[in-house]
């Protein structure tokens, strides 16, 4: 009775449909969601178009299928895996901070692209920066392409499928970029330029495990300072260890 009272039809076959396509475990036309919730399509046409537009749902142009997007299941790593994440990783973040004396940040995936989650600053009066929550293409990034090197097959093909600039490569271009991912994913780092600042050198170092349901990607930026150039080895080496620390505590 209280069910009757207090009922949200609309809200109701938001569930319904997203319980469908997760069920289902693959993309549906209107048709068949109509189909597989007993309703009309007529009844469900807005609902599709508003979870749609909110990012819920990914439509296929093409086909007119729907599938379901990646929010949900990021809306729910966020309510705490993300925090333990934070509170592990800050005090050893810090510490790699003072002895390298790099920054250094965590990153992890956020629907297609790579979010900065967390950052521990160089100890010098200059460094670089990266303000926490910032979005990096997954696909134009060191620390996205070890993310993506070490996730599973399905999740690296739905993430490049949002990537405008995956869709304008050629199939041998493609295929060389799936060869760099996995030779990232053997390594379990990467040292590179970076993709989107000249002059600076990233390494990259997996937390967790390969395909892990849960990963992350800690990296330090290497600057060249005048009076101190640093130790480049040591500092990949403080990396590794502060990785491997980190994977240990978080239990990945």
């Amino acid at each position: 009775m209280e069910k009757t009272k207090y009922a949200v039809p609309a809200l109701d076959k938001c569930f319904e449909i997203m319980e469908f396509l997760a069920q289902s475990g693959k993309a549906c036309t209107q048709s068949e969601i109509a189909k597989g919730i007993n309703k009309g399509t007529n009844q469900i046409y807005r609902i599709l178009v508003n979870l749609t537009a909110n990012g819920y749902l990914n439509r296929n142009e093409s086909n007119g299928k729907y599938g379901l997007s990646f929010k949900l299941y990021n809306l729910s790593r966020s309510i705490s895996p993300l925090e333990e994440i934070r509170k592990q990783a800050l005090p050893l973040m810090e510490e790699l901070a003072v002895r390298g004396k790099l920054s250094c940040q965590l990153f992890v995936l956020y629907q297609s692209q790579t979010m900065a989650l967390v950052q521990a600053r160089s100890p010098y009066s200059v460094s670089l920066n990266y303000a926490e929550g910032s979005l990096f293409s997954s696909y134009a990034s060191n620390p996205g392409n070890l993310l993506l090197a070490h996730s599973h097959k399905d999740v690296q093909q739905m993430i490049l499928s949002e990537v405008p600039d995956w869709q304008k490569l050629t199939s041998q271009e493609k295929r060389t970029f799936n060869d760099k991912l996995a030779s990232i994913a053997k390594a379990k780092q990467l040292e590179a330029p970076s993709q989107h600042l000249l002059g600076i050198r990233e390494s990259v170092c997996l937390i967790g495990q390969h395909e892990g349901k849960q990963i992350a990607a800690l990296m330090v930026s290497h600057l060249s300072h005048v009076n101190n150039p640093g130790d480049k080895g040591e500092n990949l080496a403080l990396l590794q260890q502060t990785a491997r620390e980190l994977t240990n505590n978080l239990s990945l």
